[in-house]
């Protein structure tokens, strides 16, 4: 994408989409450090993303999941819309099965907030410079197993349960948020497992950030 430029110095320009203030402060501050960058453009959701890139052109586009809900499909619409930007995800933790979903998406890297500052900088300068950066993880590489068959054999408890290992909870924080027994929980993850497929709970969240995660069903 084109870009503007002081004298002879190349100008990059980067936009962050992070809903919490503070967070995308610190973000920007992280990105201007790599060098050559100029304030970073902040929005806080997928469709002022949409609107605030066709002006300002940026190089990068640094998107935090938790802001978007883990919309996987929103992620891959945004990058879809506007090729060739260039999109590094940012997660809370690490997530082998979340880093997958970024990059069929589209993605050009991955991140976490609890990162060095220097990878972090690392996969900017990477990404900016027309590369990418994914750190080592399982499942990156694999091939995708998970079905919507798979997922539709679940019954609507486990399909809850399912979701919560999607963000990330034990069986007991399942178990407080569903208001069911520690054994139940165990039950049913147990369960999912053995229907879907999915050989450890990193792949059953694989299966819930596909089929699952975009979606915001009223409770």
């Amino acid at each position: 994408m084109s870009n503007g430029s002081i004298g002879s110095t190349r100008v990059r320009r980067a936009m962050i989409l992070e809903e919490k203030p503070i967070c995308r402060a610190a973000i920007a501050r992280v990105v201007v450090g790599v060098g050559g960058f100029a304030l970073p453009a902040l929005v806080s959701s997928l469709a002022e993303a949409s609107t605030e890139i066709e002006r300002a052109k940026p190089d990068v586009v640094l998107v935090d999941l938790f802001s978007i809900r883990y919309d996987f499909e929103g992620l891959e619409r945004l990058i879809t819309g506007h090729s060739p930007i260039s999109v590094i995800a940012i997660d809370d933790r690490a997530n082998p099965a979340f880093a997958r979903l970024v990059k069929d998406a589209g993605a050009k890297g991955y991140v976490c907030k609890n990162f060095e500052i220097e990878v972090f900088q690392a996969t900017v300068e990477a990404v900016a410079a027309g590369g990418g950066h994914f750190p080592p993880m399982p499942l990156l590489d694999a091939p995708s197993r998970p079905t919507t068959r798979s997922v539709g054999r679940l019954s609507p408890r486990q399909l809850e349960v399912l979701k919560c290992i999607a963000v990330g909870m034990g069986n007991q924080e399942i178990a407080d948020t569903l208001g069911i027994t520690l054994g139940t929980a165990k039950i049913h993850t147990h369960a999912i497992l053995k229907l879907t497929g999915a050989r450890n709970r990193t792949e059953a969240a694989l299966i819930a950030g596909r089929f699952l995660v975009p979606r915001h069903d009223s409770e």
